[in-house]
């Protein structure tokens, strides 16, 4: 099973510690909590670091410009272990309705792995994004407007969480 790693907003690895690397092959529309629905990139990857392997879900919220990763609940595993995770971790985003592409990236040349990584969206770091005028503007209308506008935003924002939730625990 696989748990939201709620901390980590890029991945800060080096592309040499890259065991296995898939992609997907289309963006799909889902909706994460505390993010509007919409298209996202799929990433499924093991960070392999001695004798243990980290396998890693991430997907990149298109519109938000922000990554959200998965990681197995137990964490690491040993190198014996690893593919039975990779393999749950396959069928954790195809149950998401992506389609997963092998990136051959093992077998690239050790400069063209840091080149192909580093342009990853998942490995920049978010940028800060200003908050929508018409956000910070809605408390100058009519009060009754602006309350009833709260509440639908409140609304909205809940269910986005509870809908993000439900599609995490497919």
């Amino acid at each position: 099973m696989f748990v939201q790693h709620k901390k980590l907003t890029y991945l800060n690895v080096g592309a040499e510690k890259i065991a296995h690397l898939h992609v997907a092959s289309s963006n799909v529309q889902l909706a994460f909590a505390d993010f509007p629905p919409q298209q996202c990139r799929a990433y499924l990857l093991q960070i392999a670091g001695g004798d243990k392997v980290l396998v890693v879900v991430a997907f990149y919220l298109v519109d938000s410009q922000r990554s959200i990763f998965f990681v197995p609940k137990y964490g690491e595993v040993a190198q014996d272990d690893a593919e039975q995770i990779y393999e749950e971790g396959f069928s954790f985003v195809e149950s998401m309705g992506f389609v997963l592409t092998e990136t051959d990236f093992h077998l690239l040349s050790l400069p063209r792995k840091q080149s192909y990584w580093s342009a990853l969206p998942i490995c920049q770091r978010p940028q800060e994004r200003q908050e929508k005028p018409s956000q910070q503007g809605e408390g100058s209308g009519a009060e009754s407007g602006s309350s009833a506008s709260g509440d639908l935003h409140k609304l909205r924002d809940n269910s986005l969480e509870s809908l993000g939730r439900f599609l995490a625990s497919l």
